[in-house]
């Protein structure tokens, strides 16, 4: 995988990002924590088109350094691991009853450090893995995580069917999707 660092001008200010070029069919962007721009994309992209790809996102980079300005040096957790654990447990055990009836046996719970994403599903053989860096995501946020990955057992997608089944047991799940996504975890 080749990285470089490339430069652009947002709002006539310099920046600098790094760019990795892999196996991805997109152009992904991401803003780490300690202010750096990082984008991955695919060998095929020419620089030059990369480049451009981060100017017309301008806004939404100076908006999340911004954000990272304004953050405590040191997030704050709002669980120990092991409390974590134990309530993402309790938690899936109170709402297997609705899944249950669908059919569903319940499913290994699992815990490990994710880089993009806060959990996953793996419905065929029943496992259900959530990022451990939810300490830092309040109650309600982890609750969502949990109803997002058990509705994977009736729908595998991201479908307009798959929001549907997810609304009918986490109605605000929006706002809490949006509020886990402000979430900031060290690096």
């Amino acid at each position: 995988m080749t990285v470089a660092v490339r430069n652009v001008l947002l709002d006539g200010k310099p920046f600098s990002y790094e760019l990795q070029y892999k196996k991805v069919k997109n152009i992904n962007l991401r803003i780490r924590s300690d202010g750096s721009i990082y984008v991955s994309a695919s060998k095929k992209v020419p620089a030059s088109f990369v480049d451009s790809f981060v100017v017309s996102k301008t806004q939404f980079i100076l908006s999340a350094l911004e954000k990272y300005k304004n953050v405590d040096d040191e997030p704050k957790k709002h669980f120990t691991e092991e409390a974590l654990k134990a309530y993402i447990r309790s938690f899936c055990e109170r709402i297997y009853p609705y899944y249950q009836k669908q059919g569903f046996p319940f499913p290994v719970i699992k815990f490990r450090k994710m880089v993009s994403r806060w959990g996953s599903c793996n419905p065929q053989k029943h496992i259900v893995t959530f990022n451990i860096n939810l300490l830092y995501a309040e109650m309600g946020c982890v609750e969502y995580v949990v109803f997002h990955e058990f509705t994977h057992f009736l729908r595998a997608d991201h479908s307009a069917r798959f929001y549907h089944e997810l609304e009918k047991i986490c109605p605000d799940w929006y706002e809490k999707r949006k509020k886990l996504k402000s979430v900031i975890i060290p690096r």
